[in-house]
């Protein structure tokens, strides 16, 4: 008997989002209660945005992925006036210094989120067309470059450098993968890296990010603040952690607990034991991802599911190794798990389209497993 989509991939991503809904809940109620007067404030968002994140999963799992490839060009142009849109003062929202969201009344909206999945889309399409051309740099990398840079840049202005440093990896392995010359993507990564170095040294802040990466006590009050607030919530979390609930450092010691740093809560609410519980549950999802991709059927669906799992990996692993000071502050949040309406959006659609590829795969499956015991059966004449 075959399940029609991937349960390991199903199980784990319920489970994140229960755990997350849990540790929102948890982490937001003092901020909430202190910016809103209402404890809860976060905690009911958060299920208004699991809401819609199931029904747009809903939507990823029913249509034919090979639907989104059909409409890949006119995503590309929606997603460019929507990146246009958020720069302009009077249209786009502006938080903390960065003009990231759409916002109409309650309803807000973060471009860049959506980037993720119509860049995916974009590229897994380009592989599958371009396939005998991706050997050559410049008929075949070359262009994916240039349109890809457009997209970025325009995202850089915003500015969001985690999500260029993301996009831009996942992009790259993506060609890599699906044909690139290994020398050409190494290259392509250099000159990545390079422009990175000379964005980072362009900016203040960021130029102190990386000397608060490097040595956070340098500037304890003020650069430095963050990442020493959770060292202190992952360190005085123990095996066990305080117990749910009664974190210390969500009492507005740590700043974003409920966003981009609520790994450090859980650390310090739940302790070592359950923080790798929490990593095992990544793992499969990661796994079933990569494994869903290994195995689909076609070419467009290959590059489909290794671009979603590669961008939601990338991210995890990039949330985490900030929060344990492996890696300077970059304001991603952490898959399932963090605030965050649109990015919350984008990961169960990415999830949804990692189903429907299995489902087409178990299909096949089915298929093969009933036409090979339909002529087992089958009398024999002869």
């Amino acid at each position: 008997m075959h399940t029609r989509y991937d349960l390991p991939l199903i199980g784990a991503t319920l489970f994140l989002l229960s755990w997350g809904t849990v540790m929102i809940y948890s982490t937001g109620g003092v901020y909430a209660d202190l910016q809103y007067n209402d404890g809860q404030y976060f905690l009911y968002k958060h299920l208004i945005h699991i809401l819609v994140g199931l029904a747009v999963m809903g939507v990823a799992l029913i249509v034919n992925y090979h639907k989104w490839q059909q409409y890949s060009i006119w995503f590309m142009l929606g997603m460019l006036v929507l990146l246009i849109l958020v720069l302009i003062p009077e249209i786009g929202h502006e938080v903390k210094g960065g003009r990231r969201w759409l916002r109409m009344g309650s309803f807000s909206l973060q471009p860049a989120e959506l980037l993720k999945v119509v860049l995916i889309i974009y590229v897994a399409s380009y592989l599958e067309r371009k396939q005998e051309v991706l050997a050559s740099f410049f008929r075949g990398l070359t262009p994916n470059f240039i349109v890809t840079g457009i997209y970025l840049f325009l995202v850089l202005l915003q500015p969001d450098f985690g999500t260029v440093v993301l996009i831009a990896t996942t992009v790259l392995l993506m060609l890599y993968v699906g044909g690139g010359r290994p020398v050409h993507i190494f290259t392509s990564l250099i000159g990545v890296g390079i422009i990175g170095g000379l964005l980072i040294a362009s900016h203040t802040y960021r130029v102190r990010r990386m000397l608060a990466f490097l040595n956070p006590w340098d500037d304890p009050y003020d650069s430095g603040f963050q990442i020493i607030q959770s060292f202190i919530a992952l360190g005085t979390g123990g095996w066990l952690g305080r117990g749910l609930g009664e974190s210390l450092q969500k009492r507005l010691f740590l700043p974003d607990a409920h966003t981009d740093f609520i790994f450090a809560i859980i650390g310090e609410e739940l302790g070592f034991l359950w923080v790798c519980v929490l990593i095992i549950l990544f793992v499969v999802f990661i796994w079933r991802g990569y494994w869903i991709a290994w195995n689909a059927q076609d070419a467009f669906g290959k590059h489909l599911a290794f671009g979603a799992t590669t961008i939601l990996s990338l991210q995890i692993i990039l949330n985490l190794f900030v929060v344990v000071g492996l890696l300077p502050t970059k304001g991603l949040p952490l898959p399932f798990i963090s605030y965050g309406g649109t990015s919350l959006v984008v990961a169960m659609f990415l999830t949804g389209l990692l189903l429907n590829i299995s489902g087409s795969l178990h299909s096949k499956e089915a298929q093969l497993e009933n036409g090979l015991s339909s002529r087992a059966s089958t009398p024999n004449n002869e």
